[in-house]
């Protein structure tokens, strides 16, 4: 499909929504002459939202569809009936909502609470939102108990030091929470959290199995500074020349290979790198000791946890999501 191909689209779209009887009792109809339009133009993926107005016998109309650049183009035609823009907007079917994910609408207070939430490092807000939206979505089934949601509630009273009544209490009114709204919403996590769990153990160990180079654990020390150390200077510390210096950037750890800065990850126990260029400044690291991976409870929980973060990324890449405010 080629940009020249969308203005004609669009008049026809027009064309279709100002043909449409705006009563409800005549909705059907209208869907049935939306889908006929959308046979006609396969490739826009075309969908008809019909919004009855409250105590009115009118809907609202407007047809959604895949734009050839990228995202989701909507045609609305307004009916000149003497009613102001704000007055009809606030009653639209959109005015509340901030994104639909798979079919499934966010609402702008309901994304507010979800993005206390969030924490993933590396993401943007919007994709935090769009990877919520799917876990809940997928969890929606999970069966949790009365105990699994006083859990989740109480880790969330404890981590956000909500640990009286009164702190509750004052939490609620901020965020304009009833404690059945409040009781929801713990119930919702606890559904996440049953999810997520099952999903890691079954996914960890075939993960492990593709990736057993990623899970080997090695014990590592590393440097990251402005000006180029050698891995002579880096076996002495500490203790050595490293040990009065404050203008770099020091780590020992216990980790997987596949945590490691890229230029480690290859290096083989006893060995070194560096200095080259990472991050904007030098990196010179030492493998202590190389140990292969193990089906252990802690490497299959990491992996698990690797599994399941490639699943959801791969759910975010397929996912139907329209933004209604942005």
């Amino acid at each position: 499909m080629t940009h020249t191909s969308l203005g004609p689209a669009l008049e026809s779209g027009v064309k279709l929504l100002r043909g449409l009887t705006r009563r409800r009792s005549a909705v059907a109809e209208a869907n049935r002459g939306a889908d006929a339009w959308a046979a006609a133009h396969p490739s826009f993926a075309a969908q008809l939202v019909a919004s009855p107005r409250p105590g009115s016998p009118l809907v609202d109309y407007d047809l959604l569809i895949d734009d050839p650049s990228g995202g989701t183009i909507m045609l609305g035609v307004q009916v000149d009936d003497g009613a102001s823009w704000l007055v009809d907007h606030a009653t639209h079917w959109a005015a509340g909502r901030l994104l639909t994910v798979d079919g499934t609408p966010v609402s702008v207070s309901e994304a507010m609470l979800m993005l206390r939430s969030l924490t993933r490092p590396g993401l943007s807000p919007q994709e935090e939102l769009v990877r919520f939206c799917l876990l809940r979505n997928a969890a929606a089934k999970e069966q949790v108990s009365l105990a699994d949601i006083q859990a989740a509630a109480d880790t969330f009273r404890k981590r956000r030091r909500l640990t009286s009544r009164d702190a509750m209490k004052a939490w609620l009114d901020r965020m304009g929470l009833s404690a059945e709204a409040f009781h929801d919403h713990m119930a919702a996590t606890a559904r996440d959290h049953a999810f997520r769990a099952r999903m890691r153990a079954e996914l960890g160990p075939g993960h492990l199995a593709r990736h057993r180079d990623r899970f080997a654990r090695v014990w590592a020390a590393w440097v990251l500074s402005e000006e180029p150390i050698d891995v002579a200077e880096l076996q002495r510390s500490p203790g050595g020349s490293l040990a009065d210096r404050w203008d770099l950037q020091l780590t020992k750890a216990r980790t997987w290979s596949g945590d490691l800065p890229a230029p480690l990850r290859e290096t083989p126990a006893g060995g070194g790198a560096g200095p080259v260029p990472h991050e904007g400044r030098f990196l010179t690291g030492l493998i202590t000791k190389r140990q292969e991976a193990m089906a252990d409870a802690e490497t299959l929980e990491a992996a698990g946890r690797a599994a399941f973060d490639q699943w959801l990324a791969d759910a975010a890449e397929q996912a139907q999501v329209t933004w209604h405010w942005l």
